[in-house]
């Protein structure tokens, strides 16, 4: 019996971010406040029949400069999650809408898998709780239990460990990129040459991040230590972000490694002309709000 099912993977902001070590195992920890935007794409996973021992995922892409293998994100969390409930035959389909920016530091590829791991379990039925998501996502990325769990949330060792936050702060929220995409991993290896293994201390204590997202000074209080590395070497998202400034943003700030760049605004008009401007350069703007 062929089902299909259709979900909006919403894309996320960091609106704090801090390297706060590095594990023997490579991966950096970090303390992070994470926040799901309504820049989205459209994930359509097509359940089929299969025959003895198939194994068979299958991916289609509306930008095709994004890998349809099994390096794929969307890939590797359905086949995650098969391995996991060791399911011996399966045939699916996933197709992706895509619109969120790749390689832009707005997890477009981990939202794509945590929408994946959303549906299966009603495609299958095989009821699965979202911690048991949230365990089989972080075999794959780190922002995966995050963009499983959507809103606001605290995250820190690499990113999987998260607290939700009860957000009463809201504002318009402009998103802009151009340039060269950053890898994540290119981004890493900048901060370790950069700062060796003593990182520096962020500007939140760690007992303040639970009242952060109730604060009128959150604006003020924005960082991202992947600024003092991308910003140098990446012009484009330099000029972004001061012109964010000159446009009205209340504050701006480079999302994860980059090299979007988002600003949070005032009113809606001040939103408006900022996009009008960035559009007429040629820069890919997109109007975007909180997601609950």
């Amino acid at each position: 019996m062929i089902r299909t099912r259709t979900i909006k993977a919403y894309a996320k902001i960091n609106l704090y971010l801090d390297v706060t070590g590095k594990r023997e195992d490579g991966y950096h920890t970090i303390n992070s406040i994470m926040q799901q935007i309504s820049l989205f794409d459209y994930v359509t996973v097509m359940k089929t029949d299969t025959e003895n021992g198939m194994k068979r995922i299958t991916i289609t892409c509306t930008d095709k400069s994004i890998p349809t293998d099994e390096t794929t994100i969307a890939y590797q969390c359905a086949k995650a999650y098969f391995d996991f409930f060791n399911i011996s035959a399966y045939h699916i389909k996933i197709h992706i809408d895509k619109r969120i920016p790749r390689a832009a530091g707005l997890a477009g590829g981990s939202t794509d898998g945590a929408a994946v791991l959303k549906m299966l379990p009603v495609l299958l039925d095989n009821k699965t709780d979202m911690g048991t998501l949230c365990r089989i996502g972080s075999r794959v990325g780190a922002d995966i239990p995050f963009c499983l769990m959507g809103g606001t949330c605290l995250a820190s060792g690499i990113g999987e460990q998260l607290t939700p936050i009860k957000r009463s702060f809201q504002c318009p929220v402009l998103v802009a990129i151009v340039g060269e995409p950053v890898s994540t991993p290119e981004a890493y290896r900048k901060i370790d040459e950069k700062y060796g293994e003593k990182f520096p201390d962020g500007t939140i204590p760690d007992n303040e991040f639970m009242s952060f997202m109730n604060s009128a000074e959150i604006p003020l209080r924005l960082y991202n230590i992947f600024e003092s590395v991308i910003l140098p070497v990446h012009r484009e998202a330099a000029d972004i972000k001061r012109e964010m400034l000159d446009y009205g943003a209340k504050s701006a700030l480079m999302s994860g490694s980059g090299p979007s760049v988002f600003g949070l605004f005032e009113s809606e008009n001040e939103l408006e002309i900022a996009c009008d401007h960035f559009n007429e350069q040629g820069v890919r703007a997109y109007k975007c709000k909180f997601v609950n």
